[in-house]
């Protein structure tokens, strides 16, 4: 089971942006326009994108810190405002004057998402910018255990940058774990591990995933490409896949999904404190499915605790065929710690 034998210290440096939900019911259809009109009865707003890696890191018991760039919008100052309310050291934030925050707007109506619409800077950050980032990252980074690149394709986690980063963790034996953006991960050479999804693999590698054949091919250029300490790819409710010198599967027990938003930062934030707290990449890779099919349970951009994650393996354990036939020596000690009787039936 897992234990927190230490508070794992972990850098977050990536595309922060506000995930800005509006509730609401749908009973008509627009008289102007052939779209539905949503009743809005609530709005939320909360951390997103490399935020949403952070809220799942802070569930999991983690302390941590964060990196990126923002503007002097009212979208940045709202996420300034929310990382402070979580009591997280803002002082690795870099600003530029004409940016803007990310923010996704989702309207939602009987528990499905309508429409979403986007407000947000996409220009890569400034050298000068950079060079502050990488100043203040490199003063601080000893104190991690390590390090999350959470790249939205926002213009924070620049080719240079990046690799800067990489290289100055892999000097301080630090571990770094990336969720990819685009079709060329050349910027992320050197990680430890990077967690892309079976069809961002299939387009990175130019290999079509269909079976087991193509999915280790792929996953094994993955490797060698990127120069990976562990190659890994997502496969959705089919769990996770591993190469490290051969290729293994950890399989997850399928639940009910509502919403899979914000999976794929679940299972960065707990495959890092996994490996912070000495788990090896197997264990660590478990606990990132199990945490991730909580996630996927819930509406909307969701986290996972410790606790949670603990009772849904419990539960699916329960539901395994060999969890429930018992060899006779068993049956008679179980038996010999309870009052109740044992019934026969043959389902007729």
């Amino acid at each position: 089971m897992y234990e927190m034998q230490k508070i794992p210290n972990i850098l977050v440096v990536g595309d922060f942006m506000i995930d800005h939900y509006l509730w609401g019911s749908c009973n008509r259809i627009s008289p102007e326009a052939p779209v539905q009109v949503v009743d809005i009865k609530n709005e939320t707003s909360k951390l997103g994108g490399a935020g949403n890696v952070v809220l799942n890191l802070l569930s999991l018991g983690a302390k941590v810190d964060v990196s990126t760039v923002l503007g002097e919008d009212e979208n940045s100052q709202q996420i300034v405002k929310m990382l402070e309310e979580l009591k997280i050291d803002i002082d690795l934030i870099e600003y530029e004057k004409d940016r803007v925050a990310s923010k996704k707007t989702r309207v939602i109506a009987a528990h499905q998402q309508i429409i979403r619409f986007d407000k947000e800077s996409k220009d890569d950050i400034s050298k000068e910018t950079e060079e502050k980032i990488e100043r203040k990252i490199v003063e601080n980074i000893k104190k991690y255990d390590v390090i999350l690149l959470s790249d939205y394709a926002k213009g924070i986690l620049t080719d240079s940058l990046t690799q800067k980063i990489i290289k100055k963790a892999n000097e301080n034996n630090i571990f770094v774990l990336v969720d990819p953006k685009g079709n060329d991960y050349s910027k992320y050479f050197g990680a430890t591990l990077l967690t892309p999804n079976k069809k961002e693999a299939s387009i990175a590698t130019n290999i079509d995933i269909k079976d087991d054949n193509t999915l280790l091919e792929a996953i094994k250029k993955l490797k060698n490409d990127v120069n990976l300490k562990y190659s890994l790819i997502t496969l959705s409710e089919d769990g996770m896949a591993i190469y490290v010198d051969k290729l293994t599967k950890i399989p997850t027990i399928a639940r009910e999904v509502y919403d899979v938003t914000g999976a794929g930062d679940t299972v960065l934030a707990a495959l890092g404190v996994g490996l912070s707290l000495g788990y090896d990449i197997y264990k660590s890779a478990s606990f990132a499915t199990s945490a991730a099919a909580v996630v996927v349970a819930k509406l909307g951009s969701a986290v996972a605790s410790i606790e949670e994650i603990v009772q849904y393996e419990k539960k699916a354990n329960q539901n395994r065929l060999e969890e429930k036939i018992f060899i006779c020596d068993n049956l008679k000690n179980l038996l010999s710690k309870t009052e109740k009787k044992i019934v026969f039936t043959n389902g007729c």
